[in-house]
């Protein structure tokens, strides 16, 4: 999971220009945020990560991903080893493409950049005990209390459900307003549900996730892309089970809705996905309305919050739109299952329910 405040973004800015001084050490041209192979540019691009590596490289997106816990563990002599580690990684791959993380490729890289024999080790030896906890002791004990809560909201009983979902939505919006009081409040992003392109269950799951108070985005790599989630932590790890239950719940349904009205091709299931999306949408809307005033003013403050904070990570948003036809009898079933979709199934087993606002299936 990547994090950005104001210390990671310093601590990135520092890595960057320790990064580009490794470059020009080793005859690299460097521009202002790119370098320089073979006549082609990369892209200098640094993130930080909450983990249990020290590091890593992701070829998908030309980026290395630096372990938060080397802003206040390492030295600067430390953290440029480790940036070497890295950028040998990101040079055999300019090299060789996808190939073996330590093999004799990233060995040769290591020996004509004249790299140590230490940087080439899969290992280093940085106080690694420390890396053992992960996570946010509060963001855990909040998600176990929307868990039992909404184990509740299976009840028969009508008027205890609508109470423990209700329960639940007052304890994650209060979470949320008492860390945006905080001095300093580091916003998370996560990336999930990596794919080759775009697709329609994939723009479905980016509609229905907005309204888990986290930003959605679907980001694009290199010949790949992904849905990137980013809000507080307990909001992307809640986000992270509703996306992954929704990746096999769609498909679920349309394997289904496609038996019972004998419904056929891509532009059919393209028009079921974003009939889901449309349902969920307004159901969503809908139960909003139930707010209390203070309730309501307490989300528009908090998404406030959150479009700011994602500016951290995001400086242009582009938009896409799609011009795909429809197919109306498939679009007007998927909207039907939008409104009765059920997420609880995404925290604990298959099961029905856990809109965060909205008690009632």
């Amino acid at each position: 999971m990547f994090i950005f405040d104001s210390t990671s973004i310093a601590f990135i800015q520092k890595s960057e220009k320790i990064l580009k001084e490794i470059l020009l050490s080793i005859g690299v041209n460097v521009k202002t945020s790119r370098f320089e192979i073979n006549r082609y540019l990369y892209p200098i691009n640094i993130v930080v990560f909450d983990g249990q590596e020290w590091g890593h490289f992701n070829s998908s997106y030309l980026q290395i991903a630096l372990n938060r816990k080397l802003i206040y563990l390492a030295k600067d002599s430390v953290v440029r080893d480790i940036l070497k580690h890295e950028l040998a990684h990101y040079l055999t791959y300019i090299f060789y493409k996808e190939v073996s993380p330590h093999g004799k490729e990233f060995h040769e890289v290591c020996e004509r950049f004249g790299f140590p024999k230490e940087i080439s080790k899969a290992t280093m030896n940085l106080a690694e005990s420390n890396l053992s906890k992960e996570g946010d002791l509060q963001s855990e004990k909040i998600l176990e209390k929307v868990k039992k809560l909404l184990s509740l909201s299976q009840s028969s009983n009508t008027h205890e459900a609508e109470l423990a979902t209700l329960k639940a939505n007052e304890i994650l919006l209060r979470h949320n307003l008492d860390s945006i009081k905080e001095v300093e409040e580091p916003i998370y992003m996560d990336r999930l549900l990596m794919r080759k392109r775009k697709d329609s269950k994939l723009t479905a799951i980016y509609s229905i996730i907005k309204h888990f108070i986290v930003r959605p985005v679907i980001s694009q790599g290199k010949d790949s892309c992904c849905l990137e989630v980013s809000g507080q932590l307990t909001n992307v790890k809640l986000a992270s089970y509703v996306v992954h239950f929704l990746d096999k719940e769609l498909d679920y349904l349309w394997e289904q809705s496609k038996k019972v009205h004998d419904l056929k091709g891509i532009q059919a299931k393209n028009s079921f996905f974003s009939g889901i999306a449309l349902g969920f949408d307004e159901k969503m809307k809908l139960s909003k309305l139930k707010y209390s005033q203070e309730d309501q003013k307490a989300l528009v403050t908090v998404e406030n919050k959150l479009n700011f904070k994602t500016q951290l990570i995001y400086k242009n948003l582009g938009h896409s739109r799609s011009d795909q036809r429809t197919d109306s009898e498939a679009h007007e079933i998927g909207k039907k299952k939008g409104h009765n979709l059920s997420i609880r199934s995404a925290v604990e087993g298959r099961s029905k329910n856990l809109y965060l606002t909205d008690g009632k299936a």
